[in-house]
C-alpha cells in the first residue's frame, strides 16, 4: 500500500516538473521567435519644425491708463477691444446698481426689438442677395465648427447667433411666413414697464486720449513707467514683477485705455541663452495661457556684460486684442532658433560607410537615403530632405523603416 502511495506521489511530481519544463521551453521559444522575426515598421516622412527654446516668466508692460471712476456706478458704453476717440464716451454713471441694471435691461430690450423690426422689413420685401446670404451661412457653419474644435465657446456662440439670423432671413426671402407681431408686442410691454426717466444715466465718463478700450484692470496700469521700459534694470524689473504678482484683476468700473499698440514682454534669462543673439533680432514668443505665438523684436538684453550670469530681455510686439489687453504676468517660451525638416524616430537613423541616413521602403525594397541630422530630440531627430545637392536624399512622404531585421540597401521585403 505504501509503495502504491509513493509511486502516486512520484508520478504527480513528474507531471509538475514536466509542465514547468514545457513552460520554460515555450517562453524561450517565444523570445527566440520575437528576436528572429522582427516585424517591419515604417513611418511616413512629414515636415515638422522644432525650436531651441527658453522658458521663463514675463512681465507685460503697456502704455495704458485706468479710466476715471466718476461718482456712481459705472457701466461701459463701448465693447471690450473697441477703438475709442479722445473725448468719446466710454461709460455711463448711475446713482445705484439697481438703476444701472434697469437701464441695461432697457437697452437690451431695445436692441432685441430693433432686431425683430429689421426682420419684419426683410419680410415685407427688402432686397437681399439670397446667394450671398447662403454663402454667409456656409461661412458661419465653418466658423462654428472651427471655434468648437479649439474650445472657443464664445466664438461658437457668436457664430450660432449669426446662423440663426441667416436661416431666419433665408426663410423670409424664399416666401415663408413668420409672424413677429406677438414677440414685438411682448417686447413693447416690457419696455413700457421700465421707468426710463428714473433710471437714466446721471453722467458719462470720457476717454482722455484715443486708444484701445479694455474693461479689464488690475491696478497696475499706472505702476510701470512705459517710457523707460527700454532702459529697465533688474532691480526695477523685480520690484515691478512683485507688484504685478500681488495685483488682483477686475472687470468692474470704467476699465482702461491702452494708448499704443506697441507693448513689451520683459523677462530674465540665463546669459548663455542669448549667445548669438543681437538686439533688433526678430523672435517668436509663445504665450502659454493664450496658446498663441507672437512675432516680437528683441529690444535690449542681448549685450551681456562679462561675468554676468543672467540678463534682462525686453521684447516688443505691435499686435493688440482683448486677450493681450488683460495679460500681465505670463509663462512664455522664447523660440531662439527653428529647425525644419523630416521628424523621424531616432531608431530610423543608421550609419553606412561613414554616411548618416535612413532606409526607405520603395516597392518592398529597402533604399538608402542619405540625410543630415539637423536636430536631436529625446527620442526623435529632425533630418534634412529634398536637398538638391544630395542625389539620394529623403523625399517628402517616403516610407522610412524605423524597425526591421537585417535592413540593408537593396533588401527585398515580402
Amino acid at each position: 500500500m505504501a509503495d502504491k502511495k509513493q509511486k502516486s506521489n512520484n508520478s504527480k511530481q513528474n507531471i509538475v516538473m514536466a509542465a514547468i519544463v514545457l513552460a520554460i521551453l515555450a517562453f524561450v521559444a517565444i523570445q527566440c521567435f520575437s528576436v528572429l522575426n522582427v516585424s517591419l515598421k515604417t513611418q511616413t516622412a512629414y515636415v515638422a519644425t522644432v525650436y531651441d527654446t527658453v522658458n521663463t516668466q514675463a512681465l507685460i508692460i503697456r502704455d495704458e491708463k485706468q479710466a476715471a471712476s466718476g461718482d456712481g456706478v459705472a457701466v461701459a458704453t463701448v465693447s471690450n477691444g473697441e477703438k475709442v476717440a479722445a473725448g468719446g464716451s466710454i461709460a455711463m454713471l448711475f446713482s445705484s446698481s439697481e438703476n444701472a441694471q434697469q437701464y441695461s435691461n432697457y437697452l437690451e430690450l431695445e436692441r432685441e426689438r430693433q432686431y425683430y423690426i429689421d426682420m419684419v422689413n426683410v419680410a415685407v420685401g427688402s432686397v437681399m442677395d439670397v446667394e450671398r446670404l447662403e454663402s454667409g451661412i456656409v461661412s458661419d457653419v465653418n466658423g462654428f465648427i472651427r471655434s468648437a474644435a479649439r474650445g472657443d465657446a464664445q466664438g461658437a456662440q457668436n457664430y450660432s447667433y449669426s446662423l440663426n439670423d441667416g436661416f431666419t432671413k433665408r426663410s423670409l426671402l424664399i416666401g415663408d411666413q413668420i409672424d413677429f407681431s406677438t414677440v414685438l408686442q411682448e417686447l413693447n410691454d416690457k419696455i413700457e414697464a421700465i421707468n426710463i426717466s428714473a433710471c437714466k444715466p446721471t453722467g458719462y465718463i470720457t476717454a482722455e486720449k484715443s486708444g484701445y478700450y479694455s474693461k479689464y484692470t488690475d491696478g497696475c496700469e499706472d505702476a510701470f513707467d512705459y517710457s523707460l521700459v527700454k532702459e529697465l534694470d533688474m532691480d526695477t524689473f523685480n520690484s515691478y514683477l512683485a507688484k504685478a504678482n500681488s495685483a488682483e484683476g477686475t472687470v468692474l468700473g470704467s476699465g482702461k485705455i491702452i494708448r499704443s499698440y506697441v507693448w513689451y514682454l520683459c523677462c530674465i534669462v540665463d546669459a548663455e541663452d542669448v549667445i548669438g543673439l543681437k538686439n533688433g533680432n526678430n523672435l517668436d514668443v509663445y504665450v502659454k495661457s493664450a496658446n498663441k505665438t507672437f512675432s516680437c523684436k528683441l529690444v535690449s538684453g542681448a549685450n551681456v556684460s562679462l561675468g554676468d550670469t543672467q540678463t534682462l530681455l525686453v521684447l516688443s510686439c505691435n499686435e493688440m486684442n482683448s486677450e493681450i489687453s488683460s495679460m500681465r504676468v505670463e509663462d512664455i517660451e522664447i523660440r531662439l532658433k527653428a529647425y525644419t525638416g523630416i521628424k523621424m524616430s531616432s531608431s530610423a537613423v543608421h550609419d553606412l560607410d561613414g554616411e548618416t541616413g535612413v532606409y526607405a521602403l520603395v516597392s518592398n525594397i529597402a533604399k538608402w537615403r542619405k540625410a543630415d541630422i539637423l536636430y536631436t530630440g529625446e527620442d526623435y531627430v529632425i533630418l534634412s530632405y529634398n536637398d538638391p545637392d544630395v542625389k539620394n536624399g529623403i523625399k517628402l512622404y517616403d516610407e522610412i523603416i524605423i524597425r526591421g531585421k537585417d535592413v540593408k540597401d537593396g533588401k527585398v521585403f515580402a
